[in-house]
């Protein structure tokens, strides 16, 4: 049976793109897709036992430190957000690149990697488990998503190395290395400001710098040959916000972080919205 013209037009599309290299999960127009994983905490309180079959745990509560710029960007018509727990990502992060292909955008905040590599306990029985999904953020990336890592205690190297993301794939997408350490965070209570290299780019564009919000704290990071550092740290010179391109996609590593503690002030700065608004147009390429 002939195959129908528009068919044959639909399929000739198809094959061009396959033969000249193009990605298959080009970005289009609308919403920018969100996919927000950690900055979460559980905190148990006071438990008693009074036996072997006597148990009371008197208290749950749940924390996302990032809530508020979550909430911002669930109200803006320019986003679309989903997001997942540090503990939620074991069981329900995207297994495969072509799944990571539902959003523009991954932010991975305070989630450290054993979270994305391993799977939950039903699975460890299993050879193989499934997906190395730190392979897939990589790939991701490079068929032309994007990834973005938030400072904390439980990304790059983060506290007692925790986030255990040095020699990664995922850190072969990152325009930085992680430190080989077993600490890379820097604490500093007295607060730090921010120094910008590159004023005029998308990212930073129409923000006042100075005085600038004042940070409690960040990572220690190494930053790639090939990679742009727009802003650092002025009282030591250390990177904040660094970018590059991988592959066919963008990623951006932001060394301190989006919500308290280290991100207290910031998260109060009358352009912090604005700053995370346009770094995401920028990493998804709009």
């Amino acid at each position: 049976m002939a195959m129908p013209k528009t068919v044959m037009c639909i399929w000739g599309v198809v094959m061009a793109a396959i033969l000249s290299g193009d990605s298959m999960f080009a970005q289009t127009p609308g919403k920018i897709r969100i996919l927000y994983v950690g900055d979460s905490s559980v905190t148990l309180g006071a438990a008693s036992a009074g036996s072997n079959f006597s148990y009371d745990q008197r208290g749950v509560q749940i924390e996302v430190a990032a809530e508020k710029i979550l909430n911002a960007w669930r109200k803006s018509p320019r986003f679309e957000v989903s997001y997942l727990t540090g503990w939620d990502a074991l069981a329900q992060f995207p297994e495969t690149p072509e799944a990571l292909h539902r959003y523009d955008v991954v932010l991975l905040s305070d989630v450290d990697s054993d979270s994305l590599v391993l799977y939950p306990s039903e699975r460890s029985s299993r050879a193989p488990m499934g997906p190395n999904r730190l392979k897939s953020i990589r790939e991701f990336v490079r068929q032309g998503g994007a990834l973005v890592m938030i400072g904390g205690y439980s990304t790059f190297t983060g506290r007692h190395n925790a986030g255990n993301y040095h020699g990664t794939p995922v850190e072969e997408a990152l325009p930085v290395n992680c430190l080989a350490v077993n600490d890379d965070r820097m604490e500093t209570p007295e607060g730090v400001r921010v120094e910008v290299k590159q004023p005029d780019n998308a990212i930073l564009r129409g923000i006042e710098w100075s005085p600038g919000p004042i940070f409690n704290g960040y990572n220690r990071l190494e930053v790639k040959k090939g990679a742009q550092v727009l802003a650092c740290i002025k009282e030591t010179g250390d990177p904040l916000v660094v970018v590059w391109t991988f592959g066919k996609g963008r990623s951006m590593a932001f060394a301190s972080d989006i919500a308290p503690h280290w991100g207290a002030g910031f998260q109060e700065w009358k352009y912090y919205e604005q700053f995370w608004e346009q770094a995401l147009e920028w990493l998804a390429s709009r």
